[in-house]
Order: structure tokens, then C-alpha cells, then sequence
């Protein structure tokens, strides 16, 4: 009966996921196409920030509960798991384009991002300086793309212009429900797994590396399905990009304000790497503008089982250069 309760837990996360992810897809667009605003800037800005909201609100109280190794997990490893499983998946329902307008600097400044991340983390650690300098990149970032995005000079579809036609106050209800929405849907499913991984033989170890990661990009996996069930390629790519340059700059900004924090052996050895690897694979399928299809999203599955089961295993990166390179004599 408890295990029932947990999957009915489970399914009802799952479903409020959805429905709050094409709300605030739906909302978003209109606000987008209102405005004459570029779907990429809106998928980066309004989905992407917006479904970063789990990962902002469970970095910032586990840091500030005195458990700075749980925030800096969830930054990290929804970072890897929003490319290789939340744009994987999606792009199983419809290919996502690589193809937008000013797409490129977008994945730019996420592989800058990235970078700096974990060159600054590996020589200095997080402190409110460094802190303050990712909140005041993100706060240029966002000022630029706004004033380089704002227009969108692409001729109007009929279902854009359908969109366009949704009332304000709708449109403000709509991306009202799909920001608060997202958050809940997503609680609701980590406390069913959390539920489920209680009366059964997984480690809280385990549960924890995976399902704080996976439960905190749940969001970004509803607006992303909602996007591309609409064939909105633009809103999902912008989505992935957006919540991942938040994730780093803003996340992360505001976790080092609360104090001066080493990451363990274990991000630098494996998880970083790793993170780094997957912001290089969108950003190479994005400069050759090849399209995230069927086959891409099954390597992108294949990369993220390897990761887990690495991150289950404690492999760090010199193991998995071991298991490459070695030869049988």
C-alpha cells in the first residue's frame, strides 16, 4: 500500500509537471510574440530562469543549513542532466533546431560559464567576492540579450499569430501557473522518490547524487516537452541554455554569498569534467547546426548512465581514462 502511495505520488508530480510546463511555454510565447520579442530570448530568459527556480531555492537553504556540498551537487549535476537527459528527451518527441538567431552566443556564454566555474571553484573556491562578480555577469548578460533580442524579425506562422491573439490576462495567468507550478510538480516527485528509495535497498547516498539532480531539472524536462510538443525548437534550446547559464551565475552567486565554501575531491575529479564534456557537445552540435534528433538524444542517454553509474560507483576521470585506454595483454 506505501509503495502504491508513492507511485500515486509519482504520477500526480509527473502530470502537474506537464500541464505547468506548457502553461508557462504557452505564457511565454505570447508574452514573446506581444512584445515582438525573438522565442529564443524568451526560452533563455522567461522558461530557462524560470525553471531554475528549484535549483536556486534548494542550493540557497541547504547552504545556508549549513550543508554547502548538497547546494553545490544540485548546481552541478542538474547542470549535466539538463543536456544529456532533459534536452535528450525531448528531442525523442520532435528534433530540437540548432538553427535560432543568435543562438551561438548564447551557448557561448554558457560554455564561459562553465568554464569559469570550474577554473574559479578548483583555484578559489566560492566566496561572496567571486559571489557578486557571477551576479553581476548575469545581470549584464541578461541586459544584452534583452537589448540584442528584443526584436524578432521572423514572419509570424498562423499558430504564432494565434498565440499572439491570447488575452493578457490569460497569458499572465498562464506563465503564473507554469512558474509556481514547476517548483510543486517537482517537489511532489522528489518526495515520491524520496518516499519510494525509503522502502527500498537504495542508499540515501545514492538517492541523494541522483534524485536532488534529477528532481531540481524536472522543470526544465516539462517546459522542454511542452516546447517541443508545440515544435517550438527555439524555447527549448533557449530553455536548456537559459537554466544553465542561471544555474552557474545565478544559483551559484547567490550560494557563495552566504560564505566562503571549498568543493570536495569529488567535483573536481569526476563531476566538473564531466559538466565541462557536456556543455562542449551542445556547443559543438550547435556550431556545426546539427539538430538534436533521435540518434543525438540516445548518445546523450547513453553519456548520462555512464555518468551516474560512475557517480554511484565513485569513479573520478583518471578511472575512466583507465577503462578507454586499457588494453587486454
Amino acid at each position: 500500500m506505501e509503495l502504491a502511495s508513492a507511485f500515486v505520488f509519482l504520477l500526480a508530480g509527473f502530470g502537474v509537471l506537464l500541464y505547468s510546463g506548457d502553461c508557462l511555454v504557452r505564457g511565454a510565447l505570447a508574452a514573446s510574440y506581444k512584445a515582438n520579442v525573438s522565442p529564443l530570448l524568451v526560452g533563455v530568459v522567461i522558461v530557462g530562469f524560470g525553471t531554475s527556480l528549484p535549483e536556486l531555492i534548494i542550493s540557497v537553504v541547504s547552504a545556508m543549513n549549513g550543508r554547502p556540498g548538497l547546494a553545490q551537487g544540485a548546481i552541478v549535476g542538474s547542470n549535466i542532466a539538463n543536456i544529456w537527459l532533459v534536452l535528450a528527451l525531448p528531442a525523442i518527441i520532435y528534433p530540437i533546431s540548432t538553427r535560432a538567431p543568435r543562438i551561438i552566443v548564447t551557448a557561448l556564454v554558457m560554455m564561459a560559464a562553465t568554464i569559469a566555474w570550474v577554473a574559479l571553484t578548483r583555484t578559489y573556491g566560492l566566496s561572496p567576492l567571486i559571489g557578486s562578480a557571477f551576479l553581476v555577469v548575469l545581470l549584464i548578460y541578461v541586459l544584452i540579450a534583452w537589448m540584442i533580442g528584443r526584436r524578432d524579425l521572423t514572419e509570424d506562422t498562423p499558430e504564432e499569430r494565434a498565440i499572439e491573439a491570447t488575452p493578457a490576462w490569460r497569458m499572465a495567468v498562464l506563465i503564473l501557473i507554469g512558474v509556481v507550478g514547476l517548483p510543486l510538480g517537482s517537489r511532489i516527485l522528489v518526495d515520491g522518490g524520496i518516499f519510494l528509495s525509503e522502502r527500498t535497498d537504495f542508499s540515501q547516498e545514492t538517492i541523494g547524487l541522483t534524485l536532488l539532480a534529477i528532481g531540481s531539472s524536472l522543470p526544465e524536462l516539462g517546459a522542454g516537452i511542452a516546447a517541443a510538443w508545440r515544435r517550438q525548437s527555439d524555447v527549448a534550446m533557449g530553455n536548456i541554455l537559459g537554466a544553465n547559464i542561471f544555474n552557474l551565475l545565478g544559483a551559484g552567486g547567490v550560494v557563495a554569498l552566504t560564505g566562503t565554501y571549498s568543493l570536495s575531491p569529488e567535483f573536481h575529479d569526476y563531476s566538473h569534467w564531466l559538466m565541462a564534456a557536456a556543455a562542449a557537445m551542445i556547443l559543438l552540435l550547435i556550431l556545426l547546426r546539427r539538430r538534436v534528433g533521435i540518434g543525438t538524444a540516445v548518445v546523450f542517454l547513453a553519456c548520462y548512465a555512464a555518468y551516474i553509474t560512475g557517480l554511484v560507483n565513485g569513479w573520478t576521470i583518471e578511472d575512466m581514462k583507465y577503462l578507454v585506454l586499457e588494453r587486454p595483454v
